[in-house]
């Protein structure tokens, strides 16, 4: 996708994004309540050890410790799988609560389109997206060899709530806006009508757009008849901004699509 080099400001997080982190946050404690449930539910024999942790202990029988444990431990549980629900819940109506695809308006025409696909995203973000998912590759890596192992349950859940700890915040800005946003510049597809330029997702919604009539200038970089770089001068509330357009397929078509917009200007 293209990215100004000018007049970028910085965004703050939207209601989905800070809801999706709030529903994370619950994980390690869901993790770490189910690791004390299980493992009280698995005291093996009819007495247990109880006291400080250097002593002295106390043997005394097992089943009154697990029902005063778990009826702690349940309820807690209980609750936060309630809100991590009610989380998911609100994630699902805010996402169909967002516009649709892409609509032509009346008598709007498709000139060009096009999928810029990962060469469309230029090398810093290219590297910092790289660098981002090696915090996650190495959580994911932890949770598939601690679940693929021989330990006992506890022990996965206990080292799953740790690692979820240790590496779990990583996988946050995967889940972000400009997580997505990435996503959709490598997957989605770019459409030039005779009124605007729009960038679409995978699923065909449309997640930005520059208006032909803020389009002063279009020019090609450098390329070939395959992909090319292409830029744009736009200028919006006299605010003047270059825009790159990377990996832009079948170029030619694409730009004389584009200069249309700067003739009628």
């Amino acid at each position: 996708m293209s990215q100004a080099r000018k007049g970028k400001g910085t965004q703050l997080p939207s209601r989905r994004d800070r809801v999706a982190l709030a529903a994370a946050a619950y994980i390690p404690i869901f993790l770490f309540l189910a690791t004390v449930i299980v493992a009280v539910l698995l005291i093996p024999g009819e007495m247990v050890q109880v006291g400080r942790r250097r002593g002295p202990y106390t043997l005394v029988p097992a089943l009154p410790v697990q029902i005063g444990v778990l009826a702690v431990a349940v309820p807690l549980a209980g609750v936060v799988l309630a809100r991590m629900a009610r989380a998911a819940y609100s994630l699902w109506t805010t996402r169909h609560a967002e516009p649709g695809g892409f609509v032509l308006v009346p008598g709007e025409i498709i000139a060009w389109r096009g999928k810029q696909g990962w060469r469309g995203i230029d090398r810093t973000r290219l590297v910092m997206a790289l660098l981002t998912c090696i915090g996650p590759a190495l959580y994911v890596g932890w949770l598939v060899h601690v679940w693929t192992g021989g330990e006992p349950l506890v022990l996965k859940l206990f080292w799953s709530f740790f690692a979820t700890v240790a590496l779990g915040a990583t996988v946050a800005p995967l889940m972000s806006k400009p997580g997505r946003t990435f996503v959709n510049d490598v997957l989605g597809e770019m459409v030039v009508t005779d009124r605007r330029i729009a960038w679409c997702s995978p699923r065909g919604d449309q997640y930005r757009e520059i208006l032909g009539a803020e389009i002063e200038d279009a020019a090609l970089v450098e390329g070939d008849g395959q992909r090319a770089w292409i830029v744009l001068t736009q200028v919006r509330h006299t605010k003047v901004s270059e825009v790159d357009l990377f990996g832009v397929p079948e170029p030619a078509e694409a730009l004389v699509a584009i200069r249309r917009f700067v003739s009628s200007t």
